[in-house]
């Protein structure tokens, strides 16, 4: 399998070139580029305003820094940021390129790409709930066992044997799940003998 064809329209709607001029302001983008905002080629000029105007609201003030700084200092730059495109839909974005520099050390040209990373942001954080969820049905499983437990050794109701695990909790700055999971593994007779 090759690289990836720059014509393909799935490649280009997910990566976009830029070249910037910070002297003259010209800037010129690729079809993916436009496509990354929401734009068809050429529907619009592209503009380092425009551009602006389509960051998001929480993302837009590093943006703008980010830019000032390439204007005037060569070199490499990278920035993780979102975008709103013309549909409003959020999008996790890597810009990445170049400030190049005359003989004077002079910016003259500001070359890059932005590449949209939604879908692996969103595959990351889908797995991160995946696994919070999970965690969580696993806890709430093991307190429900050593409410059981308590409520069947102490002859308490649920809220009561909840309440001798969060009270235990809390005096023993340990966590819930661990003070259930010591219930459930040492069984109440163990929890009697600590005064429990």
């Amino acid at each position: 399998m090759g690289a990836p064809n720059p014509d393909d329209l799935h490649f280009s709607s997910r990566v976009g070139r830029f070249s910037w001029n910070p002297a003259t302001s010209e800037t010129r983008w690729s079809d993916g580029m436009f496509r990354l905002y929401g734009f068809e080629p050429g529907e619009v000029v592209p503009t380092r305003e425009l551009a602006i105007s389509h960051k998001h609201p929480e993302d837009r003030e590093r943006y703008v820094e980010l830019v000032q700084m390439i204007a005037t200092t060569p070199g490499d730059f990278a920035l993780w940021h979102r975008i709103v495109d013309t549909a409003g839909t959020t999008r996790y974005v890597v810009a990445t390129g170049t400030a190049h520099a005359d003989d004077a050390g002079v910016v003259v040209r500001v070359d890059g790409y932005t590449v949209d990373v939604t879908e692996p942001h969103r595959f990351v954080a889908d797995a991160g709930v995946r696994t919070s969820v999970e965690r969580f049905r696993e806890s709430a499983a093991v307190i429900e066992q050593a409410k059981g437990v308590l409520m069947a050794a102490r002859g308490v109701s649920a809220e009561e044997a909840f309440e001798i695990l969060r009270s235990t909790s809390i005096g023993g700055n340990v966590k819930l799940r661990a003070v259930a999971d010591a219930v459930v593994e040492h069984g109440a007779d163990a929890m009697a003998e600590d005064g429990i």
